[in-house]
Parts: structure tokens; C-alpha cells; sequence
């Protein structure tokens, strides 16, 4: 059959109709329609199962299939179904005392940092079990012992380990399956209360109390024992909040504290590691506090309750469970327990499991009973003795010389052959690894008819620096000298190319940014620029870096904007007619906020003015010749206090001091002499400020003092921080609650009318914030009876006022009548008091703006609470405000002579 190229139709006379139906496929001639047919996929056998992952506590074991008889082509449909499956091995538990599956892989690393920040070389690496996310369980995360931090050392942990200490499902493949207690995958055995897998429950007994008079301190509540399982152990709060000032804590027989203990309390959920055995602890910040273990504990814990505060009682409820005492001759070991798993594929031991049976029915039970008595030697005996399995040369690789000694590879595989079958499989090289592998490689001998390439001198580099490349040229010859075609000689030998110039080329190298060169708004920041040799060791001259990538050395920087003067509107003029002044409020800003600072922080020269004159309608008395501005003089009278923000308190918490800068201004804003200010208060320099540390607590009021008439009740108020005591400096003391007030009780029994005593209600203390906005139930009673409402608003915002409440007389069903005793009627109103009243204060008149004619002067008035706080004017009886401008001078100038205007005519 003719050669053709792949695609094309051979042309022959008598291969014409194959060629119609035919194509050209790598130089073979292929059917169209056979070729084009789609081929289904099928699954190949299964492989032989994998060595177990664990040697002990259940590990796993799998085996795979391929797509491969056939692989699917043309568009044929993959395989469905497993392509792995997995059976678990090595099922029986790991002896006690043996370290964590988990923290095995962990302390692999143990010495390995990772080249993380902090961590050093002597690195000891632990399991990381709370805190991970569900999904994550199977990933291997590992904790710096000593330390919170932790990291991700593996993508998944090995086959077979728990998901995590509170559960018996395991990890395959980087996936949590579902397992039993018998460590089988997809198993549903589980402990029971006893802690006995797949047991009934009647091996054990369960122990409970309470537990709920305590003392300052820790009380002891309960030794739980040894071999105790499901501990459940709560703390209810008396007042259903988190802070009840009781908590649960824990111990070990030797007094060792586990839990809670030296008064230092966790907050938080953790876990407790108690010799193997995980214990769940809720953290004490919450309404509940519970310790749960659902382990068999090997030694004995004290449960214990830490009582400080106020020594309210503790509401503790435990509950576990102990094994019923039996004698230990009733339970034995039997040697014929279920065949365990062949140790080896072929020609391999497999042996009985002993288990621990109860001597009286033969029934199994869990190994903790046999524990104590010697375990029988195992039973064992030969297994798969059907097969062998060796290592078998498949296949040799060409000599590795073409002429004169060389080597060649070896394919060596591990076979395993059914005897009686006469069939043989392909295994994992681990079943063979009780023999000695062959050697993989041999000696050999080349016929030397060599072929070789020949070549020219290499060019030059492309590049001076930063990797380039250079070539040359070749010529197939042979060992004779003669040069042959180039397809004689292998292509995959031929080398024409390289690289070269490999150093690194010189670089633009920068140092870190000045300071800016402002200290707000926008300025500049400078940097060093310099050119190095590749590594950046050597300082270059700047012709040898690239001028157009030459970072700059100069940039811009912008800090927070500068304080600027900010000016409000203009006031109303300070006369009614003639010539005047009017002011603006001017004050020193900064931030996005426009918060106000202190004037030393905006430029004083830059300052805008504050005052200005203005000019009313002429005043009927005032001659338009003699009116004349205001002297300059007059500045003195626009003198005014400024001050700035307060400092921060000098102290984080308690009493301290604050201050702030006062100063004397004219009316351009400079500072005068604080002599032109004396006329007004001089605002404080610096007052008392309090930060509380701790907040009050007040406790429950106690009976009234007498049982008829007026009485007191008191109570205890305490300064507590962080549910301590501390002092009461600690505390804002405008905010303590009172602790004594008065009482009122049934009224006296006068003489000759005792009968009547006993239909008066008996008082109880009023504490009207308790229940602000609730009305209160003044007395108890089953008959008629006073009841208040809240009291309302004080009638006056400052100085003496009063205010009231509703006070109405009920009977037993909340009905209104008039049958109550008007002698025991709680009061409607009562005086309240805001404070003393700001009122007006005002300045020493300023000169005459004249010496003669009329002229007019001015003074300066606020309102001001007596403390010196100044308020705006409508604080004020604005009726009450004193005047700030009067006239003067009002004689007239001697020899002056002026206009004098008489009312208009009427137009005739």
C-alpha cells in the first residue's frame, strides 16, 4: 500500500473506491466510518489494596481503577462510578499513653520555622483543634507551643486521622467520613453512657447533685473519680446575667489547678487536655457556665466554685457516671476472638484478635475490663498462600553509548502471580518490600557506528548584563569525519543556543523618603537617587543606569490641612443712629470638621478683623459737622477674654486637673495687656475633671425603721471594678445613688380608736429610680389604697421650682374612689432646685466719643452663670438687660454755631 501525507487520498487505479472511503493517518491508510465511531469508555479491574496508613487506633486502606478498557475516543462517554475505594485496617485501639495521631504529624516539623517572623529554630509544633472552620477539619493545622499562633503545615492530614478530638469520623482523602467507635468507615457503633463501644449501658451507674451554699473563696463541691464518663457540670446565674461573681473551676487529686484557678478566671470557650481526655469548658462569660467530657478520665478531678462579690449563692448541678464495681475474675480474655487482616498480599500471617468477654454468658465487652489481667499470646496462621509476589524486569532502555561501554535502565516492577490461575498483576513497589530490589540498571556496549554533532565557535552575546543569549553553528558527521545529512544525528542532541551575560545589570536605587518639609497642607520630601551595580552592593557613575527610568528625587506630600481663620457674619450695629461699630466672631479652625483650636495655632498677622464701623440714619440731635468717628482710643473698649480648648484630663481616671490658655485681646485679635480686660470676669485658667474608673452598685434596701409612722431605710452602695471593690475615688461621685431615705409605715394607733390599725397599709420605701417612668404601688394593701404616678418636669430651668406627680386612691381591683386615709397621702408636689440663674453682667462705661455737643460711650454686657460660664443672651431677661450705650457730653461747645432744623411745612 502507497505512502501518502496525512489528510490526502491515494490516487492509484486500483485502490479507488478504498481511497473514497479511506484516509491518510500517519502513513497509514484508515477506514472513515471505523475510525470516526465514538468508543465508549469502561473500567479496567481493580488494583490491589494499598499498605494500611496507620498501624493501630484505625487507619485505611484503598485501591484503584482507570477508564482504560477501552478509553473513550470520538466523543464516546467517560466511566461512571468510583474510581477508588477505601476499607479500614488496623482497627483495634492504640495503646495508652501512645501520642496523638495527629500530633505525630504535627511534631514532624518540630525544628522547622518556616522562615516565619519570631518563631525559633527549637519551633515545637501541637495540634490546633478549636477555633477551625468545619470544612478545614481534615487540613493539618498546627500551634507554636507556648503560644496562640497557629498555621496551615499540610493541605490534609494522613488517612485515617480524626476529624477532631471529640469525634470518632476520620479523614480520607482530605474529606471527614462517618465512622464508628469501632474505628470501621461507615460504621454506626457508639458509646454508651459507660463509655463501652457498642455496650448497653449497664456497666455503669449515674451519679447527681447540687450544690448551693458557698463561702468567700473556692468550696469544694465534688471528687469525681477515676473512670468516670459523660461529666455534665452547669453553674446557673442567679440574676440570668453573665456576671454572677460565681464560677466553676477544676483541680487534679494533688491540688494542681486545671480550671480557674489563683482568682484568675478564663472568659472564654477553651478546651482542657486532662491526661488524654478532652475537657470542654464554656467560659465563665456567659448565663450558663458548663463543663462537659464525654471521655473516661484516668485519674481523679475536684470540681470546685470560686465565690467572690456580693457571695450570692452558687446553683451548681452536676452529673457522671462510674463503673459498677465488679469482681475482676468475672471478666476473662478469649483467645478466639475474629480473624484480623492478613498481614501481608501473598504468603502472610493473619491472627486471632483476643477480646474480653464476661465470664458468666461469654459476652464481649470492652477492654477496659481485662485491662488489669495478662493478655493471651496471639493465635496465628498462614494466609493468601495461593500467590507470590517478586520483582519482575519488564522492559530495558537503549545502551547509553554509541560506541564502546555504556549503561541502559532497567523497568523493574513488583508482580504478583496466582499460582493455581497461572495470572499475574502489577502491584505497588511497598509489596515487594520484603525482597531486595534489583539493581535498575546495567552495563552495556555500543557497536560504535557513531553519528555526532559537530560544532562552530559561539557568537557574541547578545547583551552585556541581564541575561542574553549567543548561538552557532552545527554539522552532523561522523566518526570518521565525514559530515552526513542533518536528520541522521538525533535533533534532541543538538545545542545551538544558550544564554549568557547572566549578572544582573545596573539599577536605579532609591533610599527612603524625607520628612515633609511642612508641617501642614501640601510641601515637598527629598529621597536619594542613585545608580548600583546589579546586587546592589557597588555605587555606579549614573551614565551606566537608563537616564529615561530614573526615578524622581523629588515628590509632593500633603499632611492635614492647616488651621485657617474662620469669621462669622457681621452683628447688628451697636447704635441706632449715627456713627457706630458692629463685631463678627473670628476663631481658629482646623481639621475636615472644622473643629475650633487654639488662635496660637493660625497666623496671627494673617488674622481677620473682628470689629468695623458702621453708619446709621444721623441722630436728631447730633450736628453732621460735629459728628466724628470714633476715636482711636476706643480700641480699649473692644478688649474682650479668650481662651482655648481644655487640655485632656491629667489623669485616665479619678479627679485631675485640666487648663487652657486665657489671654487679653484688642479688637484687631493681639494680645493686650491683661489690665484693659479687669473690667470683666477673667474666665478659669484650669477646673477639676473626673473620669470614673468603676461605676456604683447599689444593694437592696432594708426594712423600714419603724413599723407605724415616719421612719428611714437604707442601703450599702459600693464602688466596684470589673466586679471588684475599689475605692470610692474610683467612682463619679455626682452619679452615686442615695443610700438612705424616708419611709413610711402604717400611721400610730391613737388612743381609743385601736380598731383602726388594722386597716391601714404598711409603707415601703420609695426609690423613684428604680422604675423610672413606671407608677409604683406606694402601699400594699388588699383594700383601698394610694397609688403615684412619676414626677414630672421641674418647673423651672434654674434658681427654686417645683414639681409634681399624680397621686389617686384605688381599691383592691384598680377602681378610683375616696376611701383612703388622707393622713398617710404621699405628697403631690415637692421643690427642685437647677441651679442659680445666669443674670447680667456688664463693664465700667468707656470714654465720651465727644467732650462736648453730645457724643456717646459704651459698655460691654453678657449674660453669665455665677461660676463665670458665659451664655448667649437669651439666657437672660432680655427686658433686665442693663443699656451698653448711653449719651455724653451733652453741653454745648463754646462759640460753635451750627444748623438747627424745625419740623416741615405742609405744602400749600
Amino acid at each position: 500500500m502507497p505512502v501518502c501525507p496525512d489528510g490526502g487520498l491515494r490516487t492509484q487505479t486500483d485502490a479507488v473506491l478504498s481511497c473514497i472511503l479511506s484516509y491518510c493517518r500517519h502513513g497509514m491508510c484508515v477506514n472513515k466510518e471505523l475510525d470516526l465511531q465514538p468508543v465508549h469508555g469502561e473500567w479496567g479491574l481493580w488494583g490491589a489494596y494499598s499498605v494500611c496508613s496507620r498501624s493501630c487506633g484505625g487507619g485505611t486502606r484503598s485501591n484503584t481503577r482507570d477508564c482504560n478498557k477501552p478509553e473513550p475516543r470520538n466523543g464516546g462517554k467517560f466511566c461512571v462510578g468510583r474510581r477508588m475505594k477505601f476499607r479500614s485496617c488496623n482497627t483495634e485501639p492504640c495503646p495508652r499513653g501512645q501520642k496523638d495521631f495527629r500530633e505525630e504529624q504535627c511534631s514532624l516539623f518540630d525544628g522547622k520555622h518556616f522562615n516565619i517572623n519570631g518563631l525559633p529554630p527549637t519551633v515545637r509544633w501541637i495540634p490546633k483543634y478549636s477555633g477551625i472552620l468545619m470544612k478545614d477539619r481534615c487540613k493539618l493545622f498546627c500551634r507554636v507551643a507556648g503560644t496562640t499562633a497557629y498555621y496551615q503545615l499540610k493541605d490534609r492530614v494522613t488517612d485515617g486521622t480524626p476529624c477532631g478530638p471529640d469525634t470518632y469520623d476520620i479523614c480520607v482523602q482530605g474529606l471527614c467520613r462517618q465512622a464508628g467507635c469501632d474505628h470501621v468507615l461507615n460504621s454506626k457503633a457508639r458509646n454508651d453512657k459507660c463509655g463501652v463501644c457498642g455496650g448497653d449501658n449497664s456497666s455503669c451507674k449515674t451519679l447527681a447533685g447540687t450544690f448551693n451554699d458557698a463561702q468567700y473563696g473556692y468550696n469544694t463541691v465534688v471528687r469525681i473519680p477515676a473512670g468516670a464518663t459523660n461529666i455534665d457540670i452547669k453553674q446557673v446565674s442567679y440574676s440570668g446575667k453573665p456576671e454572677d461573681d460565681n464560677y466553676l473551676a477544676l483541680s487534679d487529686g494533688q491540688s494542681n489547678s486545671l480550671l480557674n484557678g489563683n482568682f484568675v478566671v478564663a472568659m472564654f470557650k477553651r478546651e482542657i487536655n486532662f491526661k488524654g481526655s478532652v475537657i470542654d469548658y464554656s467560659g465563665s462569660d456567659t448565663k450558663v457556665e458548663r463543663i462537659n467530657c464525654t471521655d473516661r478520665i484516668d485519674e481523679e478531678l475536684v470540681l470546685q466554685v470560686l465565690c467572690v462579690g456580693n457571695l450570692y449563692n452558687p446553683d451548681v448541678r452536676y452529673s457522671f457516671n462510674i463503673p459498677i464495681e465488679e469482681h475482676k475474675e468475672q471478666f476473662v480474655w478469649d483467645p478466639s476472638g475474629s480473624w484480623l487482616e492478613c498481614n501481608r498480599i501473598c504468603q502472610g500471617q493473619r491472627r486471632r484478635k483476643a477480646v474480653c468477654v464476661r465470664k458468666s454468658d461469654h459476652l464481649e465487652v470492652s477492654d477496659q475490663r481485662c485491662e488489669d489481667l495478662p493478655r493471651p499470646v496471639a493465635v496465628a496462621e498462614p494466609c493468601n498462600t495461593d500467590c507470590e509476589v517478586r520483582w519482575h524486569v519488564a522492559g530495558k532502555s537503549e545502551c547509553s553509548a554509541k560506541c564502546g561501554p555504556g549503561y541502559r535502565s532497567l523497568d523493574v516492577q513488583c508482580m504478583k502471580y496466582v499460582l493455581m490461575k497461572r495470572q499475574s498483576e502489577r502491584m505497588e513497589a511497598s509489596a515487594c518490600g520484603d525482597t531486595a530490589k534489583p539493581q535498575t540498571r546495567e552495563p552495556c556496549h555500543g557497536d560504535c557506528l557513531l553519528k555526532s554533532w559537530q560544532y562552530s565557535a559561539w557568537s557574541q552575546c547578545s547583551k552585556t548584563c541581564g541575561r542574553g543569549s549567543r548561538s552557532r553553528e552545527s554539522y552532523c558527521m561522523n566518526n570518521l569525519g565525514r559530515r552526513l545529512a542533518d536528520r541522521d544525528c538525533n535533533e534532541y542532541q543538538r545545542v545551538v543556543t544558550e544564554t549568557c551575560s547572566d549578572q544582573p545589570c545596573p539599577k536605579w536605587t532609591v533610599s527612603e523618603w524625607s520628612e515633609c518639609l511642612v508641617t501642614c497642607g501640601k510641601g515637598m520630601r527629598h529621597r536619594q537617587v542613585s545608580c548600583t551595580s546589579g546586587t546592589g552592593d557597588d555605587k555606579m557613575s549614573e551614565h551606566f543606569c537608563d537616564p529615561s527610568s530614573k526615578p524622581p528625587a523629588v515628590g509632593s506630600c500633603e499632611l492635614p490641612e492647616c488651621a485657617s481663620w474662620q469669621v462669622g457674619v457681621w452683628g447688628a450695629c451697636a447704635v441706632t443712629c449715627g456713627h457706630g461699630y458692629q463685631m463678627r466672631a473670628v476663631r481658629c479652625v482646623s481639621g475636615t470638621y472644622g473643629d475650633t483650636v487654639d488662635d496660637r495655632e493660625c497666623n496671627a498677622a494673617a488674622r481677620p478683623r473682628d470689629s468695623q464701623d458702621c453708619e446709621m440714619p444721623a441722630c436728631p440731635w447730633a450736628s453732621p459737622v460735629q459728628s466724628t468717628p470714633r476715636p482711636d482710643n476706643s480700641a480699649q473698649l473692644l478688649t474682650q477674654w479668650r481662651y482655648g480648648s481644655w487640655t485632656a484630663c491629667s489623669v485616665s481616671c479619678g479627679k485631675g486637673k485640666r487648663a487652657r490658655y486665657v489671654s487679653c485681646r484688642d479688637a484687631q485679635g493681639g494680645v493686650a495687656d491683661e489690665s484693659n480686660c479687669a473690667h470683666l470676669p477673667r474666665p478659669p485658667e484650669s477646673s477639676a475633671c473626673f473620669s470614673p474608673c468603676g461605676q456604683w452598685r447599689a444593694g437592696e434596701w432594708s426594712a423600714c425603721s419603724v413599723s407605724c409612722g415616719a421612719g428611714r431605710t437604707t442601703r450599702q452602695v459600693v464602688c466596684s471594678n470589673y466586679h471588684q471593690p475599689a475605692d470610692q475615688s474610683f467612682c463619679d461621685p455626682d452619679e452615686k445613688p442615695v443610700t438612705e431615705q424616708e419611709c413610711t409605715g402604717a400611721p400610730c394607733p391613737p388612743p381609743y380608736n385601736r380598731q383602726r390599725i388594722n386597716d391601714q397599709p404598711y409603707g415601703y420605701p420609695q426609690d423613684p429610680g428604680r422604675h423610672p417612668g413606671h407608677s409604683s404601688w406606694n402601699v400594699p394593701s388588699a383594700d383601698n389604697q394610694w397609688r403615684t404616678g412619676p414626677w414630672g418636669a421641674c418647673s423651672s430651668t434654674c434658681a427654686g421650682g417645683f414639681q409634681r406627680r399624680v397621686v389617686v386612691c384605688q381599691d383592691a381591683d384598680g377602681r378610683s374612689n375616696s376611701y383612703c386615709d388622707e393622713r398617710v397621702k404621699p405628697a403631690e408636689s415637692k421643690s427642685c432646685d437647677s441651679g442659680p440663674c445666669p443674670l447680667w453682667n456688664y463693664g465700667v462705661w468707656g470714654e465720651c466719643t465727644q467732650t462736648c455737643g453730645g457724643g456717646r460711650r459704651t459698655r460691654l454686657v453678657v449674660c453669665q452663670r455665677p461660676s463665670g460660664q458665659r451664655l448667649n443672651d437669651y439666657n437672660c431677661d432680655i427686658l433686665d438687660k442693663p443699656p451698653d450705650m448711653e449719651q455724653c457730653s451733652l453741653q454745648p461747645c463754646p462759640g460753635s454755631a451750627s444748623w438747627h432744623r424745625r419740623p416741615w411745612k405742609p405744602v400749600r
